[in-house]
């Protein structure tokens, strides 16, 4: 299995392997993008399920035939549990015949993490990812190291949406500000625990690409003074952020191992559901909270840990996650600036 962190959690393939006498093999990533690619191009060959962001699956790698239509049985056990608030996602996970093809988990906004004893939520929504153009947060905020939210968040602080063709201004723009952002960030690191830690001891006040899931473990331990935001507007179609789905789907593979579709299914069971929302510490909404079961499994403490009374008004907000027609040339942009700043942290060159 590839997967997002947290789904290969001992609490999780343990199970798992102890239900069908087998072994997980699981590795993690942190770009869908390059994942995406290393499949198209016939990397991974052993591989059998994976999760990965929603878009990847129904607009890249099924088109592409490496991804498994699902039964009907699956389908109907899949949609009995969903959540309202889930229901914009669900089309992600079916094809364009209707086919299912992937069963969406974990979900939310992704943009923001905020202290709000320095940067109250009010500016926060006010001025979005242009906090980091701010004289006043020079060395005062971090990013986290996820290559195809920096993408987006990058564009929208530019006021471009990344889901439109870009021009060669826009193209200039994106790497004017991606270059700016970099060199005033104290941080950028791809351990959002470590970017937590920094928020809570006053190094920085916000990081950018964040969310409800990067920044539940601080606000579990008692910090609500730390909090996921979304803009309140941006360029795309309006919306200043971005909303993920993680879909987890078979890849076709010959012959199939006959133990992959019983993953999908060991996923919707109420008990792995709860399992896969606390996963490493972490509290994650996850689509299947419309199971009474799975919605009570959340304490009063978890609920506002993953920010519940305010979800739906955030993912208002957002646009959902889809594939950058020009990240092919943006990535790797983002990527050498990156290098310059690993080369000379906390600065330019």
């Amino acid at each position: 299995m590839l997967c997002w962190e947290g789904y290969e959690a001992d609490s999780i393939a343990r199970q798992f392997e102890h239900d069908f006498d087998l072994q997980l093999q699981a590795g993690t990533l942190l770009s869908d993008a390059a994942v995406a690619d290393e499949l198209l191009a016939g990397q991974h060959a052993d591989c059998d399920i994976l999760n990965i962001n929603n878009a990847y699956i129904r607009d890249c790698l099924e088109p592409a035939g490496l991804v498994c239509k699902l039964d009907s049985e699956l389908n109907e056990r899949y949609r009995s549990g969903i959540d309202s608030r889930y229901q914009r996602f669900l089309p992600w996970s079916y094809n364009a015949g209707g086919d299912l093809i992937g069963i969406g988990q974990r979900y939310g906004p992704f943009n923001l993490v905020i202290n709000t004893d320095a940067v109250s939520r009010a500016s926060a929504e006010e001025l979005g990812f242009g906090l980091a153009d701010d004289p006043a947060f020079r060395q005062r905020y971090a990013i986290l190291d996820y290559p195809d939210f920096n993408l987006f968040h990058v564009c929208i602080g530019a006021g471009i949406n990344p889901f439109e063709r870009l021009s060669a201004d826009d193209i200039e723009n994106f790497k004017r500000r991606a270059s700016s952002w970099l060199q005033n960030a104290l941080m950028l690191d791809a351990d959002h625990h470590r970017l937590n830690r920094a928020l809570l001891a006053g190094d920085i006040d916000f990081y950018i690409s964040g969310g409800i899931y990067t920044v539940s473990p601080a606000r579990l331990a008692g910090h609500s003074n730390l909090l996921a935001v979304t803009p309140s507007s941006g360029p795309i179609d309006g919306k200043g952020g971005i909303a993920f789905s993680e879909i987890t789907s078979l890849l076709r593979r010959e012959p199939a191992h006959p133990a992959a579709a019983a993953f999908l299914r060991f996923m919707l069971q109420p008990e792995t559901a709860i399992a896969i929302a606390f996963a490493d510490g972490t509290c994650n909404p996850v689509a299947q909270m419309g199971d009474p079961e799975v919605f009570r499994a959340f304490s009063p403490q978890q609920l506002d840990a993953i920010q519940w009374d305010t979800l739906e008004h955030q993912l208002q907000r957002c646009a959902d996650y889809q594939i950058p027609p020009d990240r092919q040339r943006l990535l790797p942009m983002l990527e050498q600036l990156k290098s310059n700043y690993r080369e000379f942290p906390g600065g330019s060159p």
